[in-house]
């Protein structure tokens, strides 16, 4: 299984950040990275990388409804080139992409799970048992949930991660400092592996290719250390 699904609780603590950096810094350079944004709130990758919405998530759940499409398919129809990766961009409107998942997103995830080429990394938005991304993290082989370091925000994990788990999902924890606790008493408290404590960074996200040299930098040696914690695993699932 080659599906990695990225979540948040609450708030914006940096969930879009880590989906993309993970495409960027994957060891493989070889293997096809294909971003999927599906956060029903709505989509902003289209905006911010300056490919549009169209194609898009609209575009696939559309096609999804009137052929048998494979991954490819996918790619091909829905997916824009963003420099060695590929982007699903959502609509802006939280009620189109909402629309969109409901309608389309267990036929969607289902192609994606069975799709052993490329790495699909899904930006499943704030993540629930009743979110309408859902079906996409019970597909995943690993469902990140990214929090804040913060109490407020950690005390949220618990409830979650287990609601996820008996939900069919593999959660497992990233924070975004500073934390007054160590990864292994938040794995602890959470119920779940903490994969990886990043710092976060003031200011807005430059060029992936900036980002290695500039004050991202420490944020992005510890997204290259979840890169290689999870392509190690997703080898693994794919030769099993």
């Amino acid at each position: 299984m080659s599906v990695v699904a990225v979540a948040s609780v609450a708030g914006s603590p940096g969930a879009t950040s880590l989906v993309l950096g993970l495409a960027a810094a994957w060891p493989d350079r070889d293997r096809r990275r294909v971003v999927v944004e599906a956060d029903p709130d709505g989509g902003r990758l289209g905006a911010e990388l300056g490919i549009g919405v169209e194609p898009g998530l609209m575009a696939l759940a559309l096609a999804v409804r009137a052929a048998d499409l494979t991954g490819d398919d996918l790619v091909e129809r829905g997916a824009a080139a963003v420099g060695e990766w590929h982007v699903v961009p959502a609509p802006a409107s939280s009620e189109q992409t909402h629309s969109a998942l409901v309608h389309a997103g267990a036929p969607l995830a289902a192609i994606v799970a069975g799709d052993d080429g490329p790495l699909w990394l899904v930006d499943v938005g704030r993540l629930s048992t009743r979110s309408a991304a859902l079906p996409f993290a019970k597909v995943a082989g690993h469902t990140i949930v990214v929090t804040g370091g913060s109490f407020p925000s950690l005390q949220l994990l618990p409830h979650r991660v287990e609601a996820l788990r008996v939900a069919g999902c593999a959660p497992s924890v990233v924070v975004v400092g500073p934390t007054s606790w160590s990864a292994a008493e938040i794995a602890g408290f959470a119920g779940a592996d903490v994969v990886a404590v990043l710092p976060r960074v003031d200011g807005r996200r430059a060029g992936f290719g900036a980002m290695r040299s500039s004050a991202w930098r420490p944020w992005w040696q510890q997204v290259e250390h979840v890169t290689s914690y999870l392509d190690a695993s997703t080898r693994t699932e794919v030769g099993a």
